[in-house]
C-alpha cells in the first residue's frame, strides 16, 4: 500500500508542472483572443465614428459651399477640387491621433483612406 501511495505522489508530483505549463498556455491564449476581440471593437467603433464624422463633413461642404457655388453656375473644377481640400482639412482637423494610428494600422495610409471615403460619400450624395 505504500509502495502504491508514493507511485502515485510521484505521478502527480511530475504530472503539476506539466499541467501548469499547458494550464498558463491556455491562459494566454485566451487573453491574446480577448485582447484581439477588444481591439478589433474598438478599431471597429472608432471607424464608424471617423464614417460617421466624414458624411457629416462631406454633407455640410455641399450644403453650404458647393449648392450655393451650384446655384450661380460657377461649380467648375476649381471649385471642385477647393470643395474636396476644405472638407479634407476640416476632416483632417477632427481627427486624434488614436483614430489615425487605427486607420494607419486597418488600412494603412490616413491620407489615401479619407481621400477615398471622402470620394465615396460624394459620389453617394450626387446619386
Amino acid at each position: 500500500m505504500e509502495f502504491l501511495q508514493n507511485l502515485l505522489y510521484a505521478i502527480i508530483s511530475a504530472a503539476v508542472p506539466v499541467l501548469t505549463i499547458y494550464a498558463v498556455k491556455f491562459l494566454q491564449s485566451l487573453y491574446e483572443s480577448n485582447k484581439n476581440k477588444i481591439k478589433n471593437e474598438n478599431a471597429r467603433e472608432t471607424l464608424n465614428r471617423i464614417t460617421d464624422m466624414i458624411v457629416a463633413v462631406v454633407e455640410t461642404t455641399t450644403s453650404t459651399y458647393v449648392k450655393q457655388l451650384k446655384a450661380e453656375n460657377l461649380f467648375n473644377a476649381d471649385a471642385q477640387k477647393k470643395a474636396f481640400d476644405i472638407t479634407y482639412e476640416t476632416v483632417k482637423k477632427q481627427l486624434t491621433a488614436e483614430s489615425s494610428a487605427i486607420i494607419e494600422e486597418v488600412y494603412g495610409d490616413v491620407e489615401v483612406y479619407l481621400t477615398n471615403k471622402i470620394e465615396q460619400f460624394v459620389e453617394e450624395l450626387k446619386k
